[in-house]
């Protein structure tokens, strides 16, 4: 389980900050969730413009983890929660979940097109457009408005990745 507060404190996750050495993630049954903790602008008062774009950019990598998973065969375990601060509208933090989706899909795109070699531009470019189509429209998000709490369930990746045949 990831979890993002936005502008106020921590990033939780399975394929966040730390890596695990792959002859050790190998042996390690899969969990229900791992856990790292990365600090996000734990003392601030109010979420800066930096604040939310590094939490942001924490959120859109581990998001593209769970894509480059889906890609490589990888049992894709983790899910990621953003949860906002008290207070936020929910046409702000619709709009940053769809920013949170948009750049991990181009992050996912930009190392798949990298690793690829059997996989046609055609293939990866309909599956990019297809996520971000999803992403467009909200579709991939489970709610809790009340808690301020956004769920993103590995069970959208692997079915994007499946359906465009990207896997290796």
């Amino acid at each position: 389980m990831i979890r993002l507060v936005i502008g106020l404190c921590l990033l939780i996750g399975g394929a966040a900050q730390a890596q695990i050495p792959p002859e050790i993630e190998a042996r390690l049954p899969p969990p229900t969730f791992r856990v790292y903790v990365v600090a996000v602008c734990a003392a601030a008062q109010e979420a800066t413009d930096d604040c939310l774009t590094q939490g942001l950019r924490h959120a859109a990598y581990a998001l593209s983890e769970m894509y480059l998973r889906a890609y490589r065969g990888q049992l894709v375990w983790n899910s990621l929660r953003v949860r906002f601060p008290y207070g936020w509208t929910e046409a702000s933090q619709t709009r940053l979940l769809r920013d949170v989706e948009r750049q991990g899909i181009a992050l996912a795109s930009e190392k798949i097109a990298r690793e690829a070699t059997a996989i046609s531009s055609d293939r990866l470019q309909t599956w990019q457009d297809n996520a971000l189509m999803e992403a467009a429209s909200g579709s991939n998000w489970s709610h809790d408005w009340g808690q301020y709490r956004h769920d993103f369930a590995p069970a959208h990746v692997t079915r994007q990745i499946a359906a465009a045949e990207l896997r290796r």
